[in-house]
């Protein structure tokens, strides 16, 4: 990659470097209070709460902050609380979810069933956990929001060795809704999870049929026996086992396909880039995938890296060995931009959308 010596383009990628450093500051942060129970109490929270006159989800904040260490008084530190981590830790209602479909039909006792773990799991009051997918704003940086329930908070989960492999929580209701609200059709789904997505597409009439390909015979079998016999319209819905990429290298003859193979963007970067890039093969069906927002804002900080280390200097000799998913994105970008020549920095924020950002990489 070329990138001309312009101070322009050198503050711009030095600007981008400063918010890919906040962003994975923000989500460490984030990550560490996630289902972190050594933050506070309910009773600490209500004795404050009440003593101070303050709202629960303001007294909850200060603890995290205190739990954070963070300095308040450095206005840098106050102008990223203000706008990227207050407007982003939320309280939620419990009802607003206790209202959806699948939560009122759904209903298991806790069972175990060849290693496998169905159980109603929940959230305790006060538990911290990701209310939805990252929002990435005007400026590159990420938002994520947090939330918790002042009441406990029940949902189904599968373990398998006592480490949720699925689980149906609020999370997934919020991700899965776009995603939903544009299924139509003749759908195909890669992934069967606990059936969240086909349940609720199915109560939709301009569905038609979903074809559901799960390669684990043992989910199949665990979801027919206790979750499928609960569901509306089941006569629309059918279960492949099969591998998924065997799947999408024929012909598809669906109008929607909905994709979620994963559990989190850095473990499912490399399915959705195969997917990405087989979507072409298949004009008339329309792809959706769970949490491709955080796809994009991984493939947007591999990118900003790059940019940042060919500031550098560094040559082919960096880009041969990878540690981990991340690595191994940007080094496959160095490799697929050698002969990329930037002389501006607009050029660089066209490189930075979802779409350019597929083009770099695929």
């Amino acid at each position: 990659m070329r990138i001309d010596n312009k101070k322009e383009i050198k503050d711009f990628i030095y600007s981008l470097n400063d918010v890919n450093e906040l962003n994975m500051s923000l989500s460490e942060m984030f990550l560490s209070i996630i289902n972190n129970k050594e933050i506070t109490t309910k009773e600490e929270l209500e004795t404050l709460s009440k003593t101070y006159s303050k709202s629960i989800r303001d007294i909850y904040f200060d603890k995290i902050l205190e739990y954070w260490d963070i300095d308040s008084d450095n206005p840098d530190n106050q102008n990223i609380i203000d706008n990227y981590i207050y407007p982003n830790f939320l309280e939620a209602d419990t009802n607003l979810f206790r209202k959806n479909k699948y939560y009122q039909t759904i209903k298991i006792k806790d069972v175990n069933a060849n290693g496998f773990s169905l159980i109603n799991d929940s959230y305790d009051p006060y538990e911290i956990f990701a209310l939805d997918d990252i929002n990435v704003d005007d400026n590159y940086v990420e938002n994520s929001k947090l939330a918790f329930f002042k009441k406990q908070f029940s949902f189904i989960a599968l373990n398998h060795k006592d480490v949720t492999w699925m689980s149906i929580t609020p999370n997934e209701i919020i991700t899965m809704e776009k995603h939903i609200n544009k299924a139509h059709g003749n759908i195909v789904v890669f992934g069967l999870g606990l059936g969240y997505f086909p349940f609720m597409c199915v109560l939709k009439g301009e569905v038609k049929s979903i074809t559901i390909i799960e390669n684990d015979r043992q989910i199949i079998d665990i979801f027919q026996k206790y979750l499928f016999p609960q569901f509306i319209n089941q006569e629309k819905i059918r279960i492949v086992n099969s591998d998924a990429f065997d799947v999408i290298k024929k012909e598809l003859h669906y109008d929607f396909a909905f994709v979620d193979l994963w559990h989190n963007a850095e473990d499912g970067i490399k399915p959705f880039l195969q997917f990405k890039s087989i979507e072409k093969d298949n004009p008339n069906t329309t792809f959706a995938y769970w949490l491709d927002n955080s796809f994009y804002a991984f493939l947007r900080r591999c990118f900003i890296s790059l940019l940042m280390e060919q500031l550098e200097g560094q040559n082919d000799n960096n880009y041969k060995k990878a540690g981990n998913s991340f690595d191994e994105i940007i080094n496959k970008m160095y490799f697929k931009t050698k002969n990329l020549h930037i002389s501006n920095a607009s050029e660089i924020e066209e490189l930075l959308s979802d779409d350019k950002l597929l083009e770099i990489i695929l």
